[in-house]
């Protein structure tokens, strides 16, 4: 596959200089071509910060204090705005958690899906259109060829987050960062989005990072798993490993607490989507 991500000692800071609150310390993270990275930690882990750090961002307040962030082999932390910009919604796109607080509500979710192809380049909006009435089917989207022409407040909170994960594979990146992608939908829509991404994740071999306090749905989506308490990775193994031999007591306390098998679930299955 190839190392598409590599990040070394990464260190990021909060405040002044002289009294600094740090946030991430010395975090090492690696990804694979096509692999799915789940970030798994309670609020205020770093697990956000680490998944924009990804991305070469950090928010307002914010700064890297250390450490190297290479995409590509290409590093990005320092890289000037322009290139990144450049790289930001072309090779690397970002799924925020709420998708109505995203989207424009002025526009139709159509009309936001062609924006990112003719910017970078891409496609032509004739082309992209079509590109995305053919996401939206796989997206199992209702009305594919006619929901695109909708605004954000006409369709459901499960079919926005579907429509946002498709306007972020409009440039057919190499890496997505999903952050909670699924916290604010109930339990049934969670497992039909999960689902769709997973399904259109794979079928382009997208790398992703997929961040989320619940080890039972990332349990659903990662081929490895890091877990970070306080700005830290504790422990990073494959899923199935994670699953049935977690090494850290932290670990065990988040998988008993935030998942929930199946009385008859064999041993290794992934759990249900159940949150506590």
């Amino acid at each position: 596959m190839g190392n598409l991500l590599n990040i070394r000692g990464l260190r990021l800071e909060a405040g002044s200089r002289a009294r600094p609150s740090v946030i991430i310390k010395g975090l090492d993270l690696e990804l694979d071509r096509g692999e799915v990275l789940g970030l798994v930690g309670e609020s205020g882990a770093g697990k956000s910060s680490a998944g924009l750090a990804a991305m070469g961002y950090v928010r307002d307040g914010v700064r890297f204090a250390g450490g190297s962030v290479e995409f590509d082999g290409t590093e990005l932390i320092g890289m000037a705005g322009g290139h990144l910009r450049r790289l930001h919604g072309k090779r690397i796109a970002y799924v925020a958690q709420s998708a109505a607080a995203s989207f424009n509500p002025a526009k139709t979710l159509i009309d936001q899906y062609t924006e990112a192809p003719r910017l970078h380049g891409v496609s032509g909006r004739a082309a992209a259109k079509q590109d995305a009435v053919a996401l939206y089917r796989q997206m199992q989207l209702p009305n594919p060829e006619e929901i695109g022409f909708r605004y954000p407040h006409q369709v459901s909170g499960g079919q926005l987050q579907r429509a946002m994960t498709a306007m972020a594979m409009a440039c057919r990146p190499d890496l997505i960062i999903f952050d909670e992608p699924t916290t604010a939908l109930d339990v049934t829509t969670q497992i039909e989005v999960l689902g769709a991404i997973r399904d259109i994740v794979e079928q382009y071999d997208t790398a992703a990072i997929y961040i989320t306090h619940d080890l039972a749905v990332v349990s659903q989506m990662a081929d490895r798993i890091c877990v970070m308490k306080d700005g830290e990775a504790i422990e990073t193994a494959p899923t199935k490993t994670m699953l049935d031999a977690p090494q850290e007591e932290y670990t065990r306390s988040l998988w008993a607490v935030r998942s929930f098998r199946r009385p008859d679930a064999e041993a290794g299955e992934a759990p249900a989507l159940i949150r506590c």
